[in-house]
């Protein structure tokens, strides 16, 4: 399997306005605290939905 190669830099712009958007999110525990941690940093108000709950 050959390597992917990747650009040595990566020009972010940053958006000009509110992100308003809808991510469903999978029954995964890591996916569900990346979402976590993203409404977290986030201005405003973040609903998440179809969050997996886990006892550990």
């Amino acid at each position: 399997m050959p390597a992917t190669t990747y650009p040595e830099t990566i020009t972010i712009t940053p958006v000009s306005r509110p992100i308003d958007a809808v991510v469903p999110i999978p029954g995964s525990k890591s996916i569900t605290n990346r979402a976590l941690l993203i409404a977290a940093l986030a201005d405003g108000r973040s609903d998440l939905t179809g969050a997996l709950f886990s006892d550990d």
